[in-house]
């Protein structure tokens, strides 16, 4: 490996600083008092100093207990999450996280008899997060439209958001369309640094995939947001109106214009390798609410007369 001068003198400096310090160090560390036991923390019972011997003398030194290692451990990871959370936030005004989204919610779920097993494996999906988080586990809700799908994968985001862990929302076609915009317009936002944070963001929803345009560079992008998701084994859901055959149909699709084919199904590979498909079934929310609304102006009209 080879150094330059600047970064000699820097590591030069660095350890010149550690010296000062450890001098510091010894300077204002108490006389060893051999009647004296070291002392503990009143909180975990472990030392707080230990005796060192430099130069032929004693020294007693601070010491890091457990539990001071372990909020110093937390604080650095607090402030690792905050940095990834303003980061994503960044995206929000891209993102589905508007008014509707917080409405979504475990508390505002309208429990039916045939939404009652998806209210379970979200509701466990969250309970069980740091095993969920730790084994990349990820789902892909699949159902005809109106039956949920968004809702449900909201509801999970909205409780984890809250909890502190770090949610990026967004339909395909919009993450494809800023991605495309940081190519047009040359802003602040780069395609590496949106790949990065999708990389980084503890978990990813990917709303409404099957409804973009495709052509070479839709599938080129949707690759490397699946493989950028894939090698940083992070969960990610993705709702679908798509079966299981015809996603794989629709991703193998390079470009609807040529007609070209991969054959390798790259896409949906790696999809079946990090998402647990379930089927979302039941009546259509936004018939029925299309319904309840033609009934109560019905009614309104009824009480007019």
């Amino acid at each position: 490996m080879t150094h330059t001068k600047n970064s000699w003198s820097r590591d030069s400096a660095q350890r010149h600083g550690q010296e000062i310090g450890i001098m510091q160090a010894i300077a204002t560390a108490p006389k060893v008092d051999q009647t004296q036991s070291l002392p503990l923390c009143n909180n975990c019972g472990n030392p707080t100093r230990k005796d060192v011997v430099l130069l032929g003398k004693m020294y007693r030194m601070p010491l890091a207990c457990l539990c001071r290692i372990e909020a110093q451990r937390l604080e650095e990871e607090r402030f690792k999450a905050m940095d990834l959370q303003r980061r994503l936030d960044r995206f929000r005004i891209y993102s589905l996280m508007d008014s509707r989204f917080s409405n979504c919610t475990f508390e505002n779920w309208t429990h039916r008899s045939d939404n009652k097993r998806l209210y379970e494996i979200c509701k466990c999906y969250c309970d069980n997060w740091e095993q969920v988080y730790s084994g990349s586990s990820g789902l892909l809700l699949y159902g005809k439209p109106g039956c949920g799908k968004t809702y449900a994968s909201f509801a999970i985001a909205n409780e984890l958001y809250h909890k502190g862990v770090a949610v990026m929302a967004i339909s395909v076609s919009r993450i494809l369309t800023i991605i495309r915009d940081s190519f047009d317009k040359h802003g602040n936002i780069s395609e590496m640094e949106i790949l990065n944070t999708i990389s980084d963001a503890s978990l990813l929803i990917l709303d409404d995939l099957g409804t973009e345009h495709q052509t070479s560079w839709t599938s080129k992008m949707l690759f490397q947001i699946i493989d950028a998701r894939e090698k940083a084994s992070k969960p990610t859901i993705i709702t679908t109106n798509l079966d299981k055959v015809a996603l794989r149909k629709y991703l193998s699709v390079v470009d609807s214009k040529t007609g070209q084919i991969d054959s390798e199904d790259r896409i949906f590979d790696r999809i079946i390798s990090m998402c647990t498909f379930e089927k979302v079934t039941g009546e259509s929310w936004r018939i029925e609410k299309g319904n309840q609304n033609k009934a109560n102006l019905f009614n309104k009209i009824l009480r007019f007369e």
